[in-house]
């Protein structure tokens, strides 16, 4: 690069395995098709390219007044869905065609297991993961940062400062057990993890807690040390991914000046001028190719 300026790609960034798999798969189903519609159960991946080439393939999305014959294919989507919104799907009496990532059935069977007992999920509420991962079990408390983890804890546990923990079992939305678990959304930030294991450990909160984080999640999010020495970064990715988001978030926190693009046409617009080193991450659910164009056109830029 001219005048000593380079750009850096965070490692791991883009497609994690589960997103890969689940678009294969989709556009497997299309090439395959010999008759009938296709309709994708909510967003297949949080990426508007992904989408745009689904929907270029015919793809349409399940609507409340979509008339599904048994000659049609439905797509679930990456991210899972709820047993009761599956049971629903199933009506139709036509294919589906699960995208679910593995790692996201693998959270839903350590809910069902534990269904029993109260359970805390932590992660995006408005989340679909997070929507399709509630429906395993009755008792479940979402909890989207550690405050409202404090507070969940203290609704239900007393005495914690004396090094004891005794359950009122006041919230009636979480049965009456006093066995406690947290699991966490796939795409959860490693940080908040670890904060609630030291919070549950100082509030003697007996909670079982199982990492369900994505190992390609934590990669990325290990993989942005290396645009701590930029002083500029560009987050690739859907405006609507959570994990992209949390990326974003978590560069921020280091470089001063963070931009957020869905693909190389927003790219071309930034003023890279001021900026001698450019990191580029990218969410787990934007393409390969998506990238390559993001790092052609900022290494045009600052050529």
């Amino acid at each position: 690069m001219s005048g000593g300026r380079e750009v850096v790609v965070a490692p791991a960034s883009g497609f994690c395995g589960g997103v890969a798999a689940a678009v294969k798969k989709a556009l497997n189903v299309a090439r395959n098709r010999r008759r009938g519609n296709i309709f994708l159960e909510g967003e297949l991946v949080h990426n508007g390219a992904v989408s745009g080439q689904l929907s270029a393939l015919g793809m349409r999305p399940l609507q409340r007044d979509s008339v599904v014959s048994r000659e049609d294919t439905i797509i679930i989507r990456a991210h899972g869905i709820s047993p009761e919104r599956r049971f629903y799907l199933e009506s139709f009496g036509c294919k589906i065609v699960d995208c679910t990532c593995p790692l996201v059935r693998r959270i839903a069977r350590t809910i069902e297991a534990n269904k029993c007992k109260k359970i805390i999920l932590l992660g995006d509420r408005n989340h679909a993961e997070i929507e399709g991962l509630c429906g395993y079990s009755g008792n479940i408390r979402v909890c989207e940062n550690l405050a409202e983890l404090a507070r969940c804890i203290d609704s239900v546990c007393v005495d914690y400062k004396n090094n004891v923990n005794v359950c009122k079992n006041q919230d009636p939305d979480l049965g009456e057990t006093d066995d406690w678990v947290i699991v966490c959304q796939s795409t959860l930030d490693v940080n908040f993890l670890d904060a609630a294991g030291v919070l549950c450990k100082k509030k003697h909160f007996p909670a079982e807690i199982f990492d369900t984080v994505c190992p390609a999640t934590k990669a990325r999010q290990c993989g942005l040390e290396a645009l701590k020495s930029c002083d500029a970064a560009v987050v690739a990715g859907g405006f609507h991914s959570a994990n992209t988001r949390r990326l974003f978030e978590k560069i921020g926190a280091w470089v001063p000046r963070v931009f957020w693009v869905e693909d190389a046409a927003q790219a071309a617009e930034i003023d890279l001028a001021p900026y001698k080193k450019i990191g580029i991450a990218a969410g787990a659910s934007t393409p390969r190719d998506v990238l390559r164009k993001i790092f052609d056109e900022i290494s045009k830029k600052i050529a």
